[in-house]
């Protein structure tokens, strides 16, 4: 039995993403892990817990307005994968966030339940 504290479910999802930090950009074209309320990226650095980025997910390159902006801090980083929870996201970035999980998730009807209980990023 796993003690799960995760409040929202993950996926992978296949999409270029930028990630900011300390006025570097990383370009990954792949979010390992997708969550409502975070994700892991692979960008070979490492971090200190606490540092505050933003996370680009890049939907339409030629739409900025389509793309999910959110502010975050990483909160796990080691060999290079960082782990980045969100803390401020706009209404349409996270209504585009949530569609993003919603729709390649394998259980839908999970996330629905996550995204009820749970509307914001807390």
């Amino acid at each position: 039995m796993t003690d799960e504290k995760r409040r929202f479910s993950r996926i992978v999802f296949k999409m270029n993403a930028e990630l900011a930090v300390r006025g570097n950009l990383f370009k990954v074209e792949e979010i390992a892990n997708l969550s409502v309320g975070g994700c892991q990226l692979d960008i070979g650095e490492a971090f200190p817990v606490g540092t505050v980025c933003s996370l680009l997910i890049v939907l339409n390159p030629a739409d900025r307005t389509m793309n999910v902006e959110v502010d975050g801090e990483v909160v796990r980083s080691v060999d290079g994968v960082v782990g980045i929870r969100f803390n401020s996201i706009g209404p349409a970035a996270l209504a585009h966030l949530q569609n993003i999980i919603r729709y390649n998730a394998p259980d839908p009807d999970r996330i629905e339940q996550e995204i009820d209980e749970h509307p914001g990023l807390v």
